[in-house]
């Protein structure tokens, strides 16, 4: 045989199993290959994405701090003699915080109750003698001169008094400087000085909050504080507490820029009957200013995929398909579409079952 004809005949029989494996393979692919899925129907609820009117709003970062906080300080110099309170401590309106060293003060009060002794001494008899001058007068005894002598005398003996008990009066509000007392019920928030420590006037010796009403203060934009009035609504959130959200009125808005951030404040007052809220804290301010169209739907009709938000349209064939969604912020039960709605379309509030493109959607 020829080298030719072995070659051909090679290629005869490789072609031959060629075809028997194409065959073979064929025939496998028909066994494995899935049945297409056939649509099916669900019983599910509707609802219509609605296109409506909300507020426009702006957000502001803002700070808790008390209604009414006091730091409380003396008007005398002196060395801290002792620190009734501490940190945290609950006190009334007039509880002595901190006593500061009096012994000098307490000398001259004893030194003006001495004065104060002798000046009374001396109008007492003063008294006792124009008393008998003007029994004299009236017998003709003494002259009017003299009468009038003696009663300058007790006049003067009487304004001595009257001084000394001024002096006396003085020494006790200084000795009040030294026992400083609480100006208002609060909680002490800082203790600023320790027993030995030396105070001097105007010196800060203990905060003092009133935490039962809270205030958040927060910056507007210059664009925007036109458009905020005094008795708005705003709605305020603690970022670093559960649940912590409120809606209350604005209380007052600074007519001044903020020199450094060159924004508007804003206050509020929020309740803290629970006693959560603490000076210090960060709140999250969403203030209307005007309205905007939206697009809402219901949170319940959102389905989440990875990051992907989508919600099951149905065509007017009743036919479900899903459309990607990017979804904004929550306004009650409702969540807001920023893109891939217009409004007006039918979407599944809830299904029976799990859909899946194509089915058919009955009610």
């Amino acid at each position: 045989m020829s080298t030719l004809q072995s070659i051909g005949r090679a290629r005869r029989t490789a072609g031959a199993l060629f075809v028997v494996v194409s065959i073979a393979a064929v025939g496998c692919g028909r066994d494995d290959e899935p049945a297409s899925y056939q649509p099916k129907e669900v019983r599910a609820d509707l609802v219509t994405a609605a296109r409506t009117t909300v507020p426009r709003t702006v957000l502001a970062t803002g700070e808790l701090e008390a209604r009414n906080a006091v730091e409380v300080s003396t008007r005398l110099m002196g060395q801290v003699r002792e620190v009734l309170v501490r940190e945290g401590d609950t006190v009334t309106a007039g509880q002595c915080l901190v006593r500061i060293d009096d012994t000098d003060i307490v000398a001259r009060k004893q030194q003006a109750d001495a004065a104060i002794a002798e000046a009374r001494a001396v109008l007492e008899n003063a008294e006792t003698n124009l008393a008998r001058f003007e029994r004299l007068y009236a017998e003709s005894s003494v002259s009017k001169a003299q009468l009038d002598e003696v009663r300058t005398g007790r006049d003067r003996a009487l304004a001595t008094v009257q001084r000394a008990e001024a002096g006396l009066a003085e020494v006790d509000v200084q000795l009040g400087y030294l026992r400083i007392k609480a100006p208002a019920g609060g909680t002490v928030t800082r203790r600023l000085v320790d027993p030995g420590d030396m105070a001097s006037p105007g010196m800060p010796l203990v905060m003092l909050e009133q935490t039962g009403v809270m205030k958040v203060r927060a910056g507007i934009g210059e664009k925007d504080v036109d458009l905020v009035n005094v008795g708005a609504e705003v709605r305020v959130k603690v970022t670093s507490l559960d649940q912590a959200v409120y809606t209350v009125p604005v209380a007052r808005i600074i007519p001044s820029a903020n020199p450094q951030s060159r924004t508007f404040d804003l206050e509020a007052y929020i309740p803290n009957e629970d006693g959560r809220l603490r000076t210090g804290m960060f709140a999250r301010v969403e203030v209307a200013v005007g309205s905007r169209d939206a697009v809402l739907v219901p949170a319940e009709a959102l389905h989440a995929r990875g990051q992907l938000t989508g919600v099951w349209i149905v065509d007017d064939t009743s036919t479900a398909h899903l459309r990607w969604i990017r979804s904004g912020r929550a306004i009650g039960d409702e969540v807001e579409v920023l893109s891939g709605l217009q409004g007006g379309e039918v979407l599944v509030l809830r299904a029976d079952l799990p859909l899946v493109e194509g089915d058919k959607v009955v009610k």
